[in-house]
């Protein structure tokens, strides 16, 4: 009876806990297009990304942290490159 009741008070933990834990990302991440057509996310922390579209058709996409700034495209080869 004891390892039922211990089995029990077990599993009301451990489900409680889950309960606690979020099971989506809490970065409030906003995304919409500006009046270029282009792509921009924005989350509460101010960092930001925008996607265009370059003259090939390929998307280009910038990040901006704040302190740091950084550009992905696809390369020749069909590869996402980010520098």
């Amino acid at each position: 009876m004891k390892k039922l009741t211990l089995t029990a008070i077990v599993f009301t933990i451990f489900f409680g806990v889950q309960l606690l834990i979020p099971n989506q990302s809490e970065a409030r991440i906003t995304c919409k297009y500006d009046y270029w057509g282009n792509y921009v996310c924005t989350d509460s922390g101010g960092n930001r990304s925008s996607t265009k579209k370059d003259y090939w058709g390929n998307d280009v996409t910038t990040f901006n942290n704040g302190q740091k700034r950084m550009s992905c495209k696809t390369d020749y080869w069909g590869n996402y490159v980010c520098n």
